[in-house]
């Protein structure tokens, strides 16, 4: 078997441009697997991750304009929008629900180290409980503060810098359009999405949360009679989701004189149709990216073919000298392993720079597992060793004689 191994390096040593081109088909398709599972992984993490920052026993009610565009003068005699009257009705609806939380969502100028436009969330003390936000520093406000419409604010951690400073934040205060905060608390967010369905399963690091009576207080809510952006619905039980979520429909269509200015949002559903799409997905890109390894190995066969005709007389020289068929099947199936196996290794160093590159140009979650590459590695190998063997046979069915007479 050591014969066989040294001959068939010998013979790639010695046809190295050949032995490069049969390579790249491989490579390519082992770097396009490694690549394309990379993303599909980092999207199944992404979604995760949101899973986790907004839980998955949650309903999402949101304001929506009505279709007619009504100024909401004329409107608001039929609907008033979402209120904290609505938030009393569906605590008290069904024992399903656990808990009911009002967001009152606005741009704001903030005045701290630096001046920066951020959103800011009006909300109760209970909101920690349905985002599940991760504190890094301080505290989030209590019930009694919310009551008493206290000036304190929690922050994203992508807001310290620019707020504090090198201060310390929690301590701190800011000013949001002229009125003066103090900062009691520092959480993690996510980076910002431009989907606003992004925007419902998680929290950014460039929020502000303030309690919601001191949100309802200033002047532009006054106008808007204390309108809410959005309520977050927390359930008991997962199995409960689509009965409570038709339930809150009805109750806020009757509620709102069946005006359509909201919208009843279920980020499981949600979560579930993008997995569904990154399935699809994952397999289409999965099928090209196979096509790839197909080619490659059609290219290696090719190759492996043009080699055992270039070399009958030297198979016939070996056969005549006492070799035996297996001697030279073996050694052009190790050719053909050998060329496959090189190029899963150069494609597995493609594959993992392709799938940082795309991580870092696009800003794309990608995560390279091991078992990607096991799989890549596994499956360049077996296509070389499968599109080898016609060409391995072929050489080792040759008849002796006539490779001696081949010119």
């Amino acid at each position: 078997m050591r014969q066989e191994v040294g001959l068939a390096l010998g013979g790639l040593r010695d046809h190295r441009v050949r032995t490069f081109l049969t390579t790249l088909g491989v490579v390519f398709g082992v770097a396009a697997v490694i690549s394309m599972l990379s993303i599909s992984e980092g999207a199944k993490e992404e979604a995760l991750a949101q899973f986790e920052s907004l839980g998955i026993d949650n309903i999402v009610v949101m304001h929506r304009d009505p279709p007619d565009a009504q100024p909401r003068d004329e409107a608001s005699p039929h609907s008033p929008g979402l209120s904290r009257a609505d938030v009393r009705a569906l605590a008290a609806v069904s024992p399903a629900i656990t808990a009911v939380v009002p967001l009152a969502i606005a741009e704001h100028t903030i005045q701290g180290e630096q001046q920066v436009t951020a959103t800011v969330v009006g909300t109760t003390s209970d909101l920690p409980v349905v985002r599940r936000d991760r504190l890094t520093a301080g505290r989030f406000f209590t019930a009694g503060e919310d009551a008493a419409a206290k000036r304190v604010a929690v922050i994203g951690s992508g807001l310290v810098r620019d707020l504090c400073g090198l201060r310390e934040p929690v301590g701190s205060f800011i000013k949001i359009d002229g009125d003066w905060y103090e900062i009691i608390g520092v959480f993690a967010g996510g980076a910002g999405g431009d989907d606003d369905q992004e925007g419902l399963l998680r929290a950014t690091d460039r929020d502000v949360c303030i309690p919601l009576n001191s949100a309802l207080t200033r002047g532009e809510r006054k106008r808007w009679d204390r309108e809410l952006d959005r309520l977050v619905v927390q359930v008991d039980d997962v199995e409960r989701l689509a009965p409570v979520a038709d339930l809150t429909r009805r109750l806020l269509a009757r509620r709102h004189q069946d005006v359509p200015d909201t919208e009843v949002v279920v980020p499981l559903e949600l979560i579930r149709q993008r997995q569904a799409t990154q399935r699809i997905f994952s397999l289409i890109m999965g099928a090209i990216a196979g096509i790839s390894l197909l080619v490659g190995g059609i290219g290696i066969m090719n190759i492996m073919l043009a080699s055992v005709l270039e070399r009958t007389r030297e198979i016939g020289i070996r056969l005549a000298m006492g070799a035996t068929r297996s001697n030279i099947m073996r050694q052009f199936l190790v050719e053909a392993a050998a060329v496959s196996v090189f190029g899963g290794v150069m494609g597995i160093v493609l594959g993992v720079t392709l799938a940082w590159t795309i991580s870092e140009a696009a800003g794309w979650v990608t995560v390279v597992s091991p078992f990607a590459i096991v799989l890549a590695f596994g499956v360049s190998a077996a296509v070389g060793i499968t599109f080898g063997y016609v060409p391995a046979r072929r050489a080792a069915g040759l008849n002796p004689i006539e490779c001696l007479r081949y010119e």
